[in-house]
């Protein structure tokens, strides 16, 4: 039954990053939409260009952590701090972020929420204790 458990968070914690990733560009390109007047469409295609060339140090490590087993987390963290020079206080300002805006952005209370919020408090935590 062991096994099992560890094959549901294993599935749980890959289904989480994908869709915190997602939600997270996705919003970028409401945001341009909103900001430009553009259709969402034009909207997407900036976002997904401007994306390349202004994304903080903090945010590119976030997306690489997003997409990296969690077992790996500490050793990205540390390897992303000391090579990108980005601080502790960059990363958790960054993943606090996408909390207000993905995680609050959900149905509140829905098991969708829950894994992610989870998710994410459990990044906070390994990011402090790197």
């Amino acid at each position: 039954m062991d096994g099992m458990v560890t094959i549901m968070q294993k599935a749980l914690q890959i289904y989480a990053g994908t869709v915190i990733s997602r939600a997270r560009i996705q919003l970028q390109a409401n945001v341009g939409a909103a900001l430009s007047g553009e259709d969402q469409a034009v909207a997407d295609a900036v976002a997904a260009a401007a994306k390349e060339e202004s994304d903080s140090a903090a945010s590119v490590l976030l997306e690489k952590i997003l997409h990296v087993d969690t077992d790996d987390w500490d050793m990205e963290i540390r390897k992303g701090m000391e090579a990108e020079e980005v601080t502790k206080d960059a990363l958790i300002g960054e993943v606090q972020k996408t909390m207000e805006a993905v995680i609050l952005g959900l149905e509140n209370g829905s098991m969708a929420q829950r894994v992610q919020a989870e998710y994410l408090r459990e990044l906070v935590t390994r990011i402090e204790a790197a």
